[in-house]
């Protein structure tokens, strides 16, 4: 049976950084007989390349560059570089590999999260626990909402309903076996080869059937009525909301990494993520309350009518992870006005170019101060409304550029 591995907040990050300043550099994890040795640098932790036989990873140095593998994931690490590869799936980095006193160090956490240790504060006997869940192995079984899919094997051909979900398997290097996609997925560039299988919400479902996919992955805007003539055809097919906050994100991208059967990959890719969204946060940390800009995300503006982001939307967790603070974070949906605009008069407005610039040719906004001095940015709304690896990748940089652009350089990413 298919299992999610737990999201670990910042307090959990410190609370590890904490256990390994108190037990003398050494941690110590469930299943392994003797403690790894580490060092903190930049609040992160750090395992010495000799202690990673604990892990029973076998390691391999050439050069600069840094191999550990088991019989299911190879790491390959490069010293003072942002760039790993766990796998086939190359990632991005905010943590470098360092040398030192003739020792190398790597980053613990992302080792450890992406071998399937669930790191938790255990607050009955004040430390951490560190333990190794079980393997994902096929068939898994996967929920959203009252619905339950068995995932039997390995897909080798995909459709993708959602530009959402084609982001998502890119991220996860699986787009190879994306077979079929909506006319609006257009990223990475490579979609424009893979087949046309029409809009997001009617899809030509005589194209996917001559695909003959092994599953249709489906996102927010799928109907019922076709996953439900897609499974009558014999064709398995899954259908997930879009993350609604950035823990969301993380939990679609385990599960999805497990239907694709890119276990690994996901955690990696996930812990990759979180590192750099606990960066945001600690390099934000000292920004008091009345220092952080109110902030509005033009979705739809004009005549026909304001729609932004609530607060029950992705976009407004990545808002306030960025240190912004969303004025319509009390509102739930997209529907707004231009009369709660007017009197919640943010201090930046952010949005694509059309809205942005209907907004600064319209009489109703002149008076809004972040029109009035300048303090209105375009924004490529797909890298943040799909709620995809991408919107933190790249996303959460470019908004912490214009909330906070003296931090951003601290970022490492």
């Amino acid at each position: 049976m298919f299992k999610r591995v737990m999201s670990v907040t910042l307090i959990m990050f410190f609370l590890l950084t904490t256990f390994v300043q108190a037990s003398s550099n050494n941690v110590a994890i469930e299943g392994i007989e003797k403690n790894i040795e580490t060092e903190i640098k930049d609040a992160r932790t750090y395992v010495t390349l000799e202690s990673i036989a604990s892990l029973s990873l076998e390691t391999s140095v050439n050069g600069n560059e840094i191999n550990l593998k088991n019989e299911d994931v190879n790491f390959k690490f490069v010293i003072d570089s942002n760039q790993i590869k766990v796998n086939d799936l190359d990632l991005n980095f905010n943590l470098k590999p360092y040398k030192k006193n003739n020792k190398i160090y790597l980053p613990l956490r992302f080792i450890l999260e992406t071998l399937n240790y669930n790191i938790k504060w255990d607050s009955k006997n004040n430390k951490v626990i560190i333990k190794k869940q079980e393997k994902i192995t096929y068939p898994i079984k996967v929920k959203n909402g009252n619905n339950e899919y068995i995932i039997k094997k390995e897909p080798e051909k995909i459709v993708s309903l959602a530009p959402g979900v084609t982001e998502k398997l890119y991220a996860l290097g699986v787009l190879d076996k994306v077979k079929g996609r909506t006319q609006y997925c257009n990223y990475p560039k490579e979609v424009k080869n893979i087949t046309n299988i029409g809009s997001l919400y009617e899809p030509n479902l005589e194209t996917i059937i001559d695909i003959n996919p092994d599953i249709v992955i489906g996102e927010t805007h799928f109907k019922e009525k076709h996953l439900n003539k897609l499974n009558s055809a014999g064709i398995n097919t899954v259908a997930k909301s879009t993350a609604t906050d950035i823990e969301g994100v993380y939990e679609y991208m385990i599960e999805l990494g497990a239907i694709v059967n890119r276990n690994y990959e996901a955690r990696a890719l996930v812990s990759s993520l979180k590192s750099k969204a606990t960066r945001a946060e600690y390099i934000l940390k000292d920004i008091k309350e009345n220092e952080k800009p109110s902030v509005y995300y033009v979705v739809g503006t004009g005549q026909s009518g304001e729609y932004t982001a609530g607060g029950n939307t992705f976009i407004s967790s990545l808002i306030n992870l960025a240190g912004g603070k969303n004025i319509a974070k009390n509102i739930d949906g997209w529907s707004y006005s231009i009369e709660k605009l007017v009197d919640n008069d943010p201090d930046i407005i952010f949005g694509a170019k059309y809205n942005i610039d209907t907004m600064v040719s319209g009489e109703n906004y002149q008076s809004l101060s972040a029109i009035r001095k300048n303090k209105y940015y375009t924004f490529n709304r797909n890298i943040i409304e799909r709620a995809a690896p991408r919107a933190i990748n790249q996303g959460l940089k470019e908004l912490i550029k214009i909330f906070h652009n003296d931090k951003v350089d601290k970022l490492n990413f």
